[in-house]
């Protein structure tokens, strides 16, 4: 009788082991990867998700608009100056140089690539044109004797700057160029040379 008492007993208590191993927490398991996140603003991965990570998609970066006071400013520039992906800038005349009235230009910069973008503005001697600009001023640091420098517009990427400055010539010594370059995290480069913007007196 105790033998079969003690028999029970046992298969009991073994059940009853069981029964509260199987109720007890799972352990906590290492996640399944401890390689360092790749995102430094990601927040930190815990467990018992193992879904993959993936890094924020940042917005597409755009030009910014212009304010009200901006815009009534763009409505009156000689001239729009846009640097473009690919290494292009292109100039696109609105309204005619009046000397009295001085040089009002924007400079768009609808690119990221380089960390500058650079307008220089400038006249040349008498008798020289674009074309002797395109094929003799090359070396972005040192321009050629006939090229005479007014002022210059440093623009950010992705960003719109208006220029707007006295002109110190006279319509007889010829119009306005401009040479466009780029600088970092390269050295500084020419990307291309625009004109003729004519002044009227």
């Amino acid at each position: 009788m105790n033998q079969k008492r003690r028999a029970a007993l046992v298969i009991v208590l073994v059940l009853a082991i069981v029964a509260v191993s199987g109720c007890a927490p799972p352990q906590a398991t290492p996640c399944p990867t401890s390689e360092p996140q790749s995102c430094s603003t990601a927040i930190v991965q815990t467990c018992p998700t193992a879904e993959p990570q993936s890094c924020p998609t940042a917005a597409a970066q755009a030009v910014p608009g212009r304010s009200g006071f901006r815009a009534q400013i763009a409505s009156m520039v000689n001239a729009v100056i846009t640097f473009e992906p690919g290494d292009k800038c292109s100039m696109r005349a609105l309204n005619q140089v009046i000397k009295e009235d001085g040089l009002l230009i924007e400079v768009v910069a609808n690119d990221n690539a380089y960390q500058d973008y650079i307008v220089w503005i400038h006249y040349l001697d008498p008798g020289k044109t674009l074309e002797d600009l395109k094929t003799q001023a090359t070396d972005p640091i040192t321009p050629p004797s006939f090229l005479h420098i007014l002022g210059a517009v440093l623009a950010s990427p992705m960003s719109r700057t208006t220029y707007a400055g006295q002109i110190t010539i006279d319509a007889d010594q010829g119009p306005i160029f401009f040479t466009c370059q780029v600088y970092g995290p390269g050295p500084r480069k020419n990307i291309d040379h625009l004109g003729p913007l004519e002044i009227m007196q």
